[in-house]
């Protein structure tokens, strides 16, 4: 990008970077839904087990202070030139309307930490990455602004008509919103990940890239052996030319 005078990246194409903005690596995919809901249902489990814990306590004080005072909601089509900070305000806005308490935000945070941790294809050293990923399956849980009206017609009926806005999970708010959260949550989370990995492999199976897993047929490969080979695949498909390997 540096050198096409596009952009400050001296070491990453503009893929890689639109990948960073929206995933926190330039690499690594998001984690998969369906991955991270054992991870958050065992530990939504352990703070209930353990809500005494003072760094449980804390934690969950701090995002109870972060929804309650994040202010009033604004609608998703008119955030759009609003800075991060601001945009992440709005964005706790929503979950406290939606009703989201702050256990769940905790257990999200957890579950992400663990998750990661049991995962050999991710990031595990990159704090970017946590923080994304939290806020991700945080935004997921309210997003956007959504309208329905009902519309006359010229024969006294009505149509029913809906709008529905998402705000971009992508860029700087994503990285605003995880701080956020994790500056309440790191210190419990430390405590709780190890138990929580171990409950969760008890309940629900080991990561399929643990080493056993792949040896019984998993399936798992690297994100970067897919990567690769959806480049070579795009490569033939398109009959030669360059692409991102």
């Amino acid at each position: 990008m540096a050198a096409a005078g596009n952009g400050l990246a001296q070491t990453l194409c503009k893929r890689c970077v639109a990948h960073k903005a929206r995933h926190g690596s330039a690499w690594a995919p998001s984690l998969p839904a369906a991955e991270l809901r054992p991870y958050i249902a065992t530990a939504a489990k352990w703070i209930t087990e353990h809500r005494n814990l003072s760094s449980v306590a804390i934690a969950l004080a701090g995002l109870g202070h972060l929804l309650e005072g994040a202010g009033p909601v604004v609608p998703a089509m008119d955030i759009k030139r609003l800075g991060a900070a601001r945009r992440a305000q709005i964005a706790f806005a929503r979950l406290r309307d939606a009703g989201i308490r702050p256990e769940r935000l905790l257990a999200i945070h957890i579950a992400c930490a663990a998750l990661i941790e049991d995962d050999a294809g991710a990031p595990r050293g990159d704090k970017e990455y946590r923080l994304v990923q939290v806020a991700k399956a945080a935004h997921r849980l309210a997003s956007g602004t959504h309208r329905h009206w009902d519309f006359p017609q010229s024969d006294g009926s009505t149509v029913p008509l809906s709008l529905h806005a998402y705000p971009r999970s992508s860029g700087q708010v994503l990285r605003a919103i995880g701080r956020e959260i994790d500056e309440r949550c790191l210190e419990a989370s430390r405590e709780a990940m190890e138990t929580v990995r171990g409950l969760k492999a008890a309940r629900y199976g080991l990561h399929p890239s643990h080493p056993s897993q792949i040896a019984q047929g998993s399936g798992w490969r690297p994100p970067w052996q897919v990567q690769r080979d959806a480049a070579i695949a795009r490569l033939a498909k398109a009959g030669g030319g360059k692409t991102c390997v």
